[in-house]
């Protein structure tokens, strides 16, 4: 009887000690801890398929299934971009720059109305049989080569105007673009016109058109950044 009594003492004092122990030790958080219900974590999952197995893991924070680097899944967004390349060439300092281009052509335009005038009070009286219409109507056939020539090359001057400030506007954009993805860590942005947006079209070849900018039929408006890249550069979302 003594000796179970030695046996069985220890042991009641082993699992009290055990029990205290347990109470007494501080808990620490586990940043790694999974959500009950959760799978993982692991290195991989391995996928079968009628084609072999396909290995499932983490490539550079994206679900990757193979060696290249496009093998990954990639988030997507997209933006209206007509809306806002619209929005940003209506700025003030564009406006502005298109005006002064105006003005001056205007200014330049009345000069040549000047010399026609001119030549039409010198000349504009005199008939076919006057020796002086051969030298007036050469006057007014050099004055409207000149003027072609000229206007030619305002046409184009303000051709390259417009196009550069699309550009800008454009690189403002992809700016914005830019820093929007990277705070929600979007990879791949897609320029789109939403499928529910009028036509703006007279005619066949710009209805085409239209329907080929519109690259979803149908799309989950989660994609949609074009109102927080508007935000970010400041344009009313209207």
């Amino acid at each position: 009887m003594r000796h179970a009594s030695r046996i069985i003492v220890p042991a009641v004092l082993i699992a009290g000690g055990f029990l205290l122990a347990q109470f007494a030790m501080p808990r620490v958080a586990d940043a790694r801890a999974t959500p009950a219900g959760d799978l993982g974590p692991a290195q991989a999952v391995l996928l079968e398929g009628k084609d072999g197995v396909m290995k499932l893991a983490n490539s550079d924070g994206r679900p990757g299934w193979g060696d290249e680097p496009t093998a990954k899944s990639w988030s997507v967004g997209a933006v209206h971009v007509d809306k806002i390349l619209k929005k940003l060439l209506d700025n003030k300092s564009y406006q502005d720059e298109r005006a002064r281009f105006d003005d001056e052509a205007k200014k330049q335009g009345m000069e040549f109305q000047k010399e026609m005038d001119s030549l039409k009070t010198e000349f504009g009286s005199k008939s076919k049989d006057d020796p002086d219409f051969p030298k007036g109507q050469a006057a007014v056939q050099a004055l409207f080569e000149r003027y072609q020539k000229w206007n030619a090359g305002v046409q184009a001057a303000q051709g390259k105007m417009v196009a550069d400030q699309v550009e800008k506007a454009y690189r403002e954009l992809t700016t914005a673009v830019d820093v929007v993805c990277d705070r929600r860590k979007i990879d791949l942005v897609y320029r789109f016109i939403p499928s529910v947006t009028p036509f703006e079209s007279q005619d066949l070849g710009n209805a085409m058109i239209q329907v080929q900018a519109r690259t979803f039929l149908r799309a989950p408006e989660s994609i949609d950044l074009t109102a927080d890249v508007m935000k970010e550069l400041n344009l009313t979302n209207d």
